[in-house]
């Protein structure tokens, strides 16, 4: 039935424009990244953000702010945008949570691993510090370093 519509993509845009309504939220949904913090956020039991302002999610009581970085199998976590002036995006956050989703699809979650926001800033001062491209402003986070300095708190 999809594929008999005029224009099947408005079917999908339709659903995703009702699904913002009702959960409230005020941006657009296909932000860069956005579908795949909700998709965090759910499977973490979080409140999702609702506006691209402030922290990814937020605990049900409202009381901690989480950041989540989000890549495939295969790729690395990249935190946009970062300098010695806006490490608040960091340091706002109780918890950093990274999400590791499969190659193919994208959009299936395969794991979840936990980092105190202050071992986390550490090494993003050190790459920060480290950096040779000042226009860059991009920092790479490897697998490797998740898994040496994060807990694992969710598996598929």
């Amino acid at each position: 039935q999809v594929r008999e519509q005029p224009n099947p993509i408005t079917l999908l845009i339709g659903a995703l424009n009702l699904l913002k309504k009702e959960n409230g939220f005020e941006q657009d949904l296909l932000t860069p990244g956005f579908i795949k913090e909700w998709i965090v956020s759910e499977i973490l039991g979080h409140d999702c953000h609702k506006t691209k302002h402030g922290a990814d999610a937020y605990s049900k009581d409202g009381k901690e702010q989480y950041e989540y970085l989000t890549c495939k199998e295969g790729g690395s976590f990249q935190l946009d945008r970062i300098h010695e002036e806006n490490l608040h995006r960091i340091t706002r956050n109780n918890s950093i949570f990274f999400a590791l989703f499969e190659k193919e699809n994208g959009l299936d979650c395969k794991k979840i691993w936990k980092c105190d926001s202050n071992v986390f800033l550490g090494e993003v001062r050190k790459k920060i510090s480290s950096s040779r491209k000042e226009s860059s402003k991009h920092v790479s986070i490897s697998q490797n370093w998740v898994q040496e300095n994060s807990e694992l708190v969710w598996q598929h």
